[in-house]
């Protein structure tokens, strides 16, 4: 396991801060909207929910081994949560009104998955750059 950039250490704060606010979107949270007001693209909606709480944990275990690796699940699962946010937004996931609670939250979410998407580019962009660095083998090179 190797130490985190600054912006490495963000990603990991975002990401946290991402996958808290999305739990507290669910039933176990905030939700209060009954299942059987859910429409056909509201299941869509999970599923894309679920994909992309997948990726930002697989993100999270990643960012301590492979950097781009989860700066590349990030980018692809904070792009995700659009979706969802748009969908609701536009009513095509509840027959029922968006709760208080989860329109607040849902707009949290937003501003933590802009940070989520800068930052992953940042990390992404520095890793990149430092693997076409050349690497130092530890031996010294002949002098002619």
């Amino acid at each position: 396991m190797k130490t985190l950039s600054r912006d490495a250490m963000a990603l990991l704060v975002t990401l946290v801060l991402s996958v808290l606010v999305i739990i507290l979107l669910t039933p176990i949270g905030f939700e209060t909207r009954p299942q059987s007001a859910l429409k056909i693209f509201g299941y869509v909606a999970i599923g894309t929910i679920f994909t992309g709480l997948a990726l930002f944990l697989l993100s999270i275990a990643f960012l301590f081994w492979r950097v781009r690796l989860a700066s590349s699940l990030a980018i692809i699962a904070s792009i995700l949560f659009f979706f969802p946010f748009i969908g609701d937004r536009a009513g095509v996931f509840f027959s029922v009104p968006i709760p208080t609670a989860i329109n607040i939250l849902e707009y949290i979410l937003v501003v933590v998955q802009l940070a989520n998407l800068i930052l992953a580019w940042r990390v992404y962009r520095r890793s990149l750059a430092a693997s076409k660095q050349p690497m130092d083998s530890g031996t010294p090179t002949p002098q002619r």
